[in-house]
């Protein structure tokens, strides 16, 4: 275990040391054209790639949560392209990475190979129309720069997690190691869940090869994972979707074996892994799973129970973001100066809950706390404020910041599909958007121009976000 751990640490510390932000000459984001700082990957592996097929450029790009929106890396043959050119193949990026789109398109200074998921996306120019093998083999080395781009957040989290002390760990620190660790025993990915109070089951570590939208969401009640996580069921060979439908992945008719986390004859949780060739492992391999299962079901367990003590106080119980009491102390912070504040509120909630029922109302308010969740910066505040009322603090972000990232919760809410029990319902919400120093030079002002801002999206029309208005010197 001390030899992994310190394998990882070295690893994540070779990343970190590649990671340092580097300008491409020649590119948008050099000293013709600032404003972009990549820093995805080391250029090396860029370099390589792109020579390797002997390409004009190489892109990557991601919704990053912890800057003000999606950034991209590019590696370009400058004198080859024009500035126009990568601005197109920028646009194609983006919308292959918002849509989750793969394959290959000609252009007019090439073909354009790409690959997506989960919020990233990665392409190569080609000079000219390749050969289907050589097509082929560009589809492969894309698909493992992708995977590569998606497991870095996660290799680092494990450093992170890795240097804290035992009497400090939370469950998902221990559920990461614990995944990453079953993953290079067995080969295959891995998801580790924990039961909470009332019998839910959240997902609290994925490996590196496994789908991370899984992470930190909740597996349906019936199904094996949350089965074998409560202790109904032992473990099982299973061959169709462990989660119970919560998140489309590629792999939900591979075989998986899933394992009980037991502490004494308790299950705290349980652990999916996509074995290889659909076989239980056997000999060193499963003594090593049952060694690391057997060792993190207590830390585990301690972990939730903390984490479930910090929650209570401070958190919605709905949805688990900050409530009301917490974001007030957030925003009452003595270094709290400049930001965005977002006030939203999902439309016409009254008549779904008369509808459909308050089930479906509390459904409807989960769903958009993902999905702001899912679209805020890493060092965003987001919270519930009461009923469907929810507020998101961009510490430091403008306001022209504010109303972009507003913009792009309410469009991913309004495009995404939602029912209840079958029955489609779509789902809107309204936003007003305040910022200091712009419409106020107080912080403490910033809530009631917020809430003015929302009002008036509502009046408005709905499904639309609006800015406070800029007040004069006085203000």
């Amino acid at each position: 275990m001390i030899a992994f751990l310190l394998g990882l640490l070295l690893g994540a510390l070779a990343v970190w040391l590649a990671l340092r932000p580097r300008v491409l000459p020649g590119a948008p984001g050099s000293d013709s054209a600032p404003g972009v700082a990549p820093h995805l990957l080391p250029d090396p592996a860029l370099h390589w790639l792109r020579r390797a097929h002997g390409a004009l450029g190489v892109w990557v790009t991601e919704l990053d949560p912890g800057e003000e929106g999606p950034r991209t890396e590019r590696l370009v043959d400058a004198e080859r392209l024009a500035v126009a050119q990568i601005v197109t193949v920028d646009r194609r990026m983006e919308r292959a990475r918002d849509q989750e789109l793969g394959g290959a398109e000609r252009l007019d200074c090439g073909t354009l190979v790409f690959a997506a998921s989960a919020g990233y996306a990665v392409g190569l120019l080609l000079a000219e129309s390749p050969a289907p093998a050589a097509l082929a083999l560009a589809e492969d080395d894309l698909r493992r720069l992708l995977d590569g781009v998606r497991r870095r957040p996660q290799v680092v989290a494990l450093a992170q997690a890795g240097t804290q002390e035992v009497s400090l760990e939370s469950a998902a620190s221990v559920g990461l190691r614990l995944a990453y660790q079953l993953e290079r025993a067995t080969g295959g990915p891995v998801v580790v869940a924990a039961t909470e109070e009332g019998g839910t089951v959240r997902v609290v570590g994925t490996s590196g090869r496994a789908d991370r939208r899984m992470l930190d969401t909740h597996a349906g009640q019936d199904s094996a994972l949350s089965r074998v996580a409560r202790g109904e069921i032992g473990r099982v060979l299973w061959s169709g979707d462990p989660m119970g439908g919560v998140v489309a992945d590629r792999r939900q008719h591979q075989p998986v074996m899933i394992y009980p986390l037991l502490v004494g004859e308790q299950a705290v949780g349980a652990v999916a892994i996509w074995v290889p060739g659909g076989q239980e492992p056997a000999g060193a391999v499963m003594a090593e799973v049952h060694e690391a299962l057997a060792n993190a079901a207590p830390r585990i367990f301690r972990g939730r129970k903390a984490d479930a003590l910090q929650l209570t106080a401070t958190a919605d119980p709905l949805t688990g973001l900050p409530n009301r009491r917490e974001f007030d102390k957030v925003l009452s912070r003595y270094d709290v100066q400049h930001g965005a504040l977002i006030y939203a509120d999902l439309d016409k909630f009254k008549s779904l809950n008369d509808t459909l029922g308050h089930p479906a109302g509390d459904a409807a308010i989960v769903h958009f706390s993902r999905v702001i969740r899912e679209q805020v910066r890493g060092a965003d505040t987001a919270a519930r404020m009461g009923g469907e009322e929810f507020a998101v603090w961009l510490p430091g972000a403008s306001l022209e910041v504010g109303l972009r990232i507003a913009e792009r919760i309410r469009s991913r809410l309004a495009e995404a599909p939602w029912d209840w029990q079958g029955r489609p319902w779509p789902l809107t919400a309204s936003f007003g958007v305040s910022a200091c120093p712009e419409t106020s030079r107080r912080v403490e002002n910033l809530a009631g121009q917020a809430d003015a801002a929302l009002y008036a999206a509502k009046n408005g029309g709905r499904n639309r976000v609006a800015a406070a208005a800029v007040m004069d010197g006085t203000r």
